[in-house]
């Protein structure tokens, strides 16, 4: 039975991060373990029904081989939702051009929304670097076209401490779609990208970590100080959307956090 992945009742724009299944979880691979893992992932994702905008799979966090996330999209328009909003993250440091061109095409021919171009975590085994860099590989995109077939998002700091420096310059100049924060700790800093990114008509997607005690962990290995928001992540996570054009919840290590804090968004 399919279903719509629909938009809270108070029309917030709020998407939600699912992480596919690591490919290995012990000394080998075991399909049969991978296949129940896929099937807990499209049971999240169907426990979305109603309370999110549309989600966006993860490509290997922390450089720890999962399951592809236009392969986890698949999974999920074919056994949750055909006409689900679904995102992808690509990451660049492990593909050259030809690869990268193979995995944009697979996303827009399962009819992914977007895909958000970003480095990605070094590799867990720590080998090599492709060399290519997100912003001229969405310049690449852009001039084989694949930008009139699905938007191309680039990755974005939580926090510009220089608007002048080269690499923020090279992600505005590119014009991506939207540029997509790490998780926010601020709705100043917030308020900064979108200043910056106004000017380029590039839309822009807050990241915002729930503040639960199983992502302490998580919060604490990238920096983020969430005090601004812990006692209240409602109110943040509103404020968020009215600035920026969308907020991706993520919780990394709290499905039920995730859940807990969506449901009190479409109260």
């Amino acid at each position: 039975m399919f279903f719509r992945v629909v938009l809270c009742c108070d029309a917030i724009n709020v998407f939600y991060e699912l992480n596919p299944p690591k490919i290995v979880k012990g000394e080998r691979f075991d399909l049969g373990e991978l296949k129940g893992n896929i099937q807990e992932m499209t049971n999240r994702a169907s426990q979305l029904r109603g309370l999110v905008s549309g989600i966006h799979l993860t490509d290997s966090v922390l450089g720890i081989p999962r399951l592809s996330s236009v392969t986890a999209a698949r999974y999920i328009k074919e056994h949750v939702d055909a006409e689900a909003r679904l995102s992808c993250s690509i990451r660049v440091r492990d593909r050259n051009f030809p690869s990268l061109c193979q995995t944009v095409s697979d996303a827009i021919l399962i009819g992914a929304e977007s895909v958000l171009i970003l480095m990605g975590d070094e590799p867990a085994d720590k080998l090599g670097d492709s060399g290519l860099r997100p912003s001229t590989a969405v310049r690449m995109l852009k001039k084989e076209g694949y930008d009139l077939n699905i938007k191309l998002d680039l990755s974005f700091p939580a926090r510009v401490k220089d608007k002048s420096s080269q690499s923020i310059r090279n992600k505005l100049n590119v014009t991506p779609h939207s540029l997509v924060s790490q998780s926010i700790s601020s709705l100043s800093d917030l308020g900064e990208i979108v200043d910056l990114a106004k000017p380029y008509g590039i839309k822009v997607t807050a990241v915002v970590m729930v503040p639960s005690e199983k992502n302490y962990q998580s919060a604490s290995l990238i920096g983020l100080d969430w005090s601004e928001y812990e006692s209240n992540p409602v109110d943040f996570i509103r404020q968020a959307t009215k600035m920026a054009d969308a907020v991706l919840l993520t919780s990394p290590n709290s499905f039920a956090s995730g859940l807990q804090l969506l449901r009190q968004l479409k109260q």
